[in-house]
């Protein structure tokens, strides 16, 4: 058994600033390069040296950031703890009123699961663990209402979510404030741990490990040379084909397009007329497309029917069972990127999968995955910490490693899931994953 319950949004408690920028003139970051050595061993984002910003002028950096983990050098740590009747934990997610509510469905699920296993094995010192749910609309700035709410009405110990790459950079700045933990278990901006706030936990591997794998594919492994980029117009989109554009450049084939389709696609052309005339136009070697899974599968087939040949290589949120419903057998042949392998031969992850297909229903995806484990992390920092915010922070980032149903989490100093992605190709009605074979992964 698991308590639950749905909150309603309040009015926010807090003034969000923006972070300022600061920017270093080129000329005099140029001239602290010279002479100082190189002595790394391990790069952020697992990025290769030959794909680093710079990597053909610049031999040795200056200075290089995210080389030490995040503190919290702050008070608080020695605040006794509360006697309670329930330990709250905050979930944030996109439910409904946004096109992202199948990923959000499948992190409340997977959330709530973890918190019922919790329970049955004996919860918190004998005190059960409950869930506080509350709705990620999508709208700008509404997530800072719902952190200030989960941190002052839910008296929540940290908070699992979200997805959407704006609200969850406003959600975090919020939780600077209000000082709770946030787990991330299905954002894959990668510029959300950039923001080197120590309340920030990330448990999936983002976009930037995803296009440097495709980028290494398609380039190395299948020598192609002229690579369109279709994508969401939104932060996702932009965000998530964005190292894939710099990498084309560093590898010498500058992306020769990137189209993009609007969020109302079904209302303005279903057909993806414009696209599909602008991918004619280019006659590229492969397409990269980077979507959600239900207008993914519309152009997919819509490719397919207008007699475009390309290759057609994805971002990790097709795979889900709208994208092969919608495209039909123009999702033959599909790659897409995925976060870890489902199918392997894990006896946590079979024990996952069954018990999540039993309780709901349905089989599990990634992102119920990311959040089972996300969830499970956040229990056992709370057990080991107890009921002290700063001491749950503490818990977390000493969790350099962490064996889940995902497999081996191995976070960076961004406390950021750097695993190595895979991919997946789907072939006779079912993704068939670790094809092709990779020669270099991220």
């Amino acid at each position: 058994m698991v308590i639950a319950r749905t909150a309603k949004s309040r009015a926010a408690r807090l003034m969000v600033v923006p972070a300022a920028l600061l920017f270093v003139s080129a000329s005099t970051a140029m001239g602290q390069y010279a002479g100082r050595p190189d002595t790394i061993t391990t790069r952020y984002g697992n990025t290769p040296p030959e794909l680093e910003p710079y990597s053909g002028g610049v031999a040795n950096p200056y200075r290089r950031f995210f080389r030490d983990p995040l503190e919290y050098l702050g008070p608080g740590r020695d605040k006794p703890e509360p006697d309670v009747d329930t330990v709250w934990i905050g979930v944030l997610a996109p439910l409904e009123r946004t096109h992202e509510r199948y990923i959000g469905q499948s992190i409340a699920k997977a959330c709530r699961l973890a918190v019922e296993e919790a329970n049955v094995n004996g919860g918190f010192r004998g005190k059960p663990f409950g869930l506080v749910v509350r709705n990620d609309t999508g709208l700008w700035g509404a997530s800072a209402n719902e952190i200030a709410s989960f941190s002052y009405d839910d008296k929540v110990w940290a908070i699992i979510g979200s997805v959407d790459g704006a609200n969850t950079h406003i959600a975090i700045r919020v939780a600077l404030k209000t000082e709770v933990p946030v787990m991330n278990v299905g954002d894959t901006d990668p510029t959300l741990v950039e923001t080197k706030i120590p309340w920030v936990f990330r448990d999936i591997a983002d976009d930037r490990q995803m296009c440097y794998t495709l980028a290494y594919h398609l380039y190395h492994d299948r020598g192609f040379q002229r690579v369109a980029l279709l994508r969401a117009n939104n932060r996702y989109g932009r965000f998530g084909v964005g190292e894939f554009r710099h990498a084309s450049i560093r590898f010498g084939f500058p992306v020769p397009i990137e189209i993009n389709y609007d969020m109302r696609w079904a209302e303005l052309d279903s057909t993806f007329a414009m696209q599909i005339d602008r991918v004619k136009r280019v006659a590229p070697d492969a397409i990269v497309l980077w979507g959600d899974a239900e207008p993914a599968g519309h152009l997919v087939r819509r490719l397919c029917q207008e007699g475009i040949k390309a290759p057609i290589f994805a971002s990790d949120r097709i795979i889900h069972p709208d994208f092969a419903r919608i495209a039909g057998p123009a999702a033959e042949g599909v790659v897409a990127t995925s976060t870890f392998d489902p199918t392997d031969d894990n006896p946590v992850l079979r024990a996952f999968q069954r018990d999540y297909a039993q309780r709901f229903g349905e089989e599990p995806d990634a992102y119920s995955a990311h959040a089972f484990d996300g969830t499970r992390m956040v229990i056992d920092a709370i057990r080991q910490a107890g009921l002290n915010r700063y001491r749950i922070r503490d818990a977390l980032a000493a969790m350099r490693t962490y064996d889940g149903v995902t497999g081996r989490i191995e976070m960076d100093e961004a406390y950021a899931d750097r695993s190595p992605v895979t991919i997946a190709t789907f072939k006779n009605g079912r993704w068939h994953y670790g094809i092709p074979t990779l020669t270099r992964r991220f």
